[in-house]
């Protein structure tokens, strides 16, 4: 009997074996191919959910805190309106204080304005204690309110019965007895001041005895929109950031000009929550449109609350991943919101993030 000693494979074992390897790797690059389409959903949906929250709390925390500077426990300072110039430009003629604005972007995003103070001392007014020579004197007060050089201060009556002033202190405040002096004078680096308040103003105010001072810090009149690399609108081809800037100071804002509160933010939508006149409780969600587009003082006291909705997005994908129509908000009450997405948008994963936020400074002022 013949040993069969030494003996290789034979085709088919080999065709065998060459088959279970071939299964075998198809499964494993199936399994890769899994993991990396999951490890690059959840990464997108990651960066979208960090970069909008971090955006929706950046803006969140300016409207709750806007009117800061310009609210009373009796009321709202500037009842009788406001007067602001910004580099010898009328901006504010006596119009009606809006501590908050929603910009109607029409299908575009749209922008919100806060204008408030940022000082500790907001809400703790100082007293003139004489009347102003003319409206470009010095203001003499009863407390320097901690106040610097190149600080903002609005100035009015105690009962809102005068149109106020805003101003920038020109230098450190300087004692005079028991009293301030707070300089305003114009000049370079002091853009809100004026050398002829008369010929910007159809009330140029003088402040007298017992009328009050606010000290509003630095923080100005800030607006919050979608900003764009190429300046266009958002889409599938250009980057675009959440971003935040002085809404006097920047004329044209580009990425390079503003400050970015989140990266690859591509909507944001916005409501007024109105209440009653005299109530508190908001019952009704309004556009920035028509009436509501540049609300008169009686309705603008009425702005109890703001709705925002932002749409982060998160890297691109090969394959087609999102609807062809994302919805911000539904209240079950028929406001809904949506926003359509093109074809290369929607190779894109995104996330929408809405919170409702309280105008605290109106309420606490009772209005």
């Amino acid at each position: 009997m013949r040993l069969r000693l030494n003996r290789g494979f034979t085709l088919v074992e080999l065709m065998v074996a060459v088959a279970l390897a071939g299964i075998t790797g198809l499964v494993v690059l199936q399994v890769l191919s899994n993991y990396q389409s999951r490890k690059q959903l959840a990464s997108g949906r990651n960066d979208a959910q960090v970069s909008a929250s971090v955006g929706l709390f950046a803006m969140e925390r300016e409207i709750r805190m806007a009117g800061a500077g310009f609210t009373l426990p009796t009321g709202m300072l500037c009842n009788a309106g406001i007067n602001i110039a910004y580099n010898g430009v009328t901006v504010s003629n006596g119009a009606p204080v809006r501590p908050i604005r929603i910009n109607d972007g029409g299908t575009a995003p749209d922008s919100i304005d806060v204008l408030r103070g940022d000082s500790d001392f907001g809400s703790a007014p100082t007293t003139v204690l004489q009347l102003m020579a003319s409206p470009t004197q010095q203001i003499v007060v009863d407390a320097n309110m901690n106040l610097a050089a190149g600080d903002l201060i609005v100035a009015g009556a105690y009962d809102g019965s005068k149109v106020c002033t805003l101003m920038q202190v020109s230098a450190n405040p300087t004692a005079n007895s028991n009293a301030w002096n707070l300089m305003h004078a114009s000049g370079t680096g002091l853009p809100y001041n004026t050398a002829s308040p008369a010929l910007l103003f159809t009330t140029a105010v003088s402040y007298d005895v017992r009328d009050i001072v606010m000290n509003l810090g630095t923080h100005g009149w800030r607006r919050f929109s979608v900003v764009c690399n190429d300046g266009n609108r958002p889409s599938g081809s250009n980057n675009c950031d959440l971003a935040s800037y002085d809404l006097l100071a920047v004329a044209a804002p580009t990425l390079a000009t503003v400050q970015s509160e989140s990266a690859q933010v591509i909507d944001l939508q916005a409501q007024y929550g109105i209440a009653p006149a005299g109530s508190q409780t908001v019952d009704t969600w309004v556009n920035a449109t028509g009436g509501w587009a540049a609300p008169a003082e009686a309705d603008q006291r009425r702005i109890k609350a703001v709705r925002v909705s932002i749409v982060a997005r998160g890297a691109r994908d090969a394959q087609t991943v999102s609807p062809a129509s994302l919805t911000l908000w539904n209240d079950g009450n028929g406001n809904v919101k949506t926003r359509s997405l093109s074809d290369e948008e929607r190779h894109y994963r995104y996330q929408i993030l809405t919170v409702i936020v309280p105008l605290i400074n109106t309420i606490w002022a009772n209005v």
